[in-house]
């Protein structure tokens, strides 16, 4: 199967409009955030890399339940998610979302050859396209690891859950 992955390409798009997510206020999140730096921006990166389909598909498990048990909701007004894949590695072509006062974009690849993060990078910008975080993510799907300014840690929850069943859609796992 390894041989197939390596093989794969092609385009994926995911695109949506005003959808909504029950259970958390994103922008809310971001607010804080950004002064308390308590709420992980590659939490949210899983709806763009994955995208609600995925989502669907795994019963949200342990990545919808972090927003669930929290009250709000959020109003994604655009959602872009373009991939290109060559050689078993998906590389973003445009991929992010918009609230009402925020963007989140995200460049890098998902190496299903090697079952690794290539540098994936999730930025929080304003309205008028100003950076204000930016978090990357890097290393094996299992035990990714999340650069933060000054530090590098261990990421374990819901995002890791997530990729480990996201790796059984794939014919032979990741």
């Amino acid at each position: 199967m390894k041989e197939l992955r390596q093989t794969a390409q092609g385009q994926f798009s995911l695109r949506g409009k005003h959808l909504i997510l029950y259970g958390h206020d994103l922008d809310r999140s971001f607010a804080r955030y950004e002064s308390s730096q308590n709420f992980n921006l590659v939490d949210v990166a899983a709806l763009l890399l994955a995208g609600p389909a995925v989502l669907a598909v795994t019963k949200g498990y342990n990545f919808a339940s972090n927003f669930q048990a929290s009250a709000g909701r959020s109003e994604i007004r655009t959602l872009v998610s373009d991939w290109k894949v060559e050689r078993g590695v998906a590389q973003t072509q445009d991929v992010a979302m918009a609230t009402n006062l925020n963007r989140v974009a995200l460049k890098g690849g998902l190496d299903f050859v090697n079952a690794r993060f290539d540098d994936v990078t999730v930025a929080l910008v304003d309205t008028r396209g100003c950076l204000r975080v930016k978090q990357t993510l890097r290393g094996s799907f299992k035990k990714p690891l999340v650069e933060k300014p000054g530090a590098i840690k261990s990421l374990s929850g819901p995002v890791v859950k997530l990729f480990k069943q996201v790796e059984n859609l794939f014919p032979g796992g990741a």
